[in-house]
């Protein structure tokens, strides 16, 4: 390891704690933890404590809400069994190869329905997920760091 790469490891490292001392990680899943926080807070969702629960992460008023993050190479987003939520939020990064809407937000948020869900169909091996054709319309909210915006 050369002295840059320990360097950006340290601020790293740092800034790990410091995102989990400000109640923004809760775990070692860290995108999908920021996810979880952006949505919470952009929607009012009050996550749920226990982090180990089956099928949904929160509240939104009465609805149970499951959070999925997307920010890489898949080109399939799961969905999760749409019979233990009621609504699911799709959070995209910048990085993701299904986030076909192009908007400079650091992230794009789709929320959709667990019937809208159940309507796309299971895959062969019986899960739910989607592909890009789902998020090439505009997003249900962009969230840039610094701003925080509605589509």
């Amino acid at each position: 390891m050369n002295e840059r790469q320990q360097r950006a490891l340290v601020r790293f490292n740092n800034s790990i704690e410091e995102l989990k001392a400000a109640g923004v990680i809760r775990s070692d899943r860290y995108l999908g933890d920021i996810a979880e926080f952006l949505c919470a807070d952009a929607y009012g969702i009050d996550l749920a404590t226990n982090q180990r629960q089956a099928g949904h992460d929160g509240f939104r008023q009465d609805l149970k809400v499951q959070i999925k993050y997307g920010g890489g190479k898949k080109t399939n987003m799961d969905l999760g069994d749409p019979s233990t939520y009621d609504e699911v939020y799709v959070v995209l990064g910048k990085d993701s190869v299904v986030r076909k809407y192009v908007h400079p937000a650091d992230f794009l948020v789709y929320r959709l329905t667990a019937d809208e869900v159940r309507n796309m169909g299971t895959t062969p091996g019986g899960s739910y997920s989607c592909g890009a054709s789902q998020f090439n319309r505009p997003a249900d909210r962009c969230i840039s760091i610094i701003k925080a915006e509605s589509a």
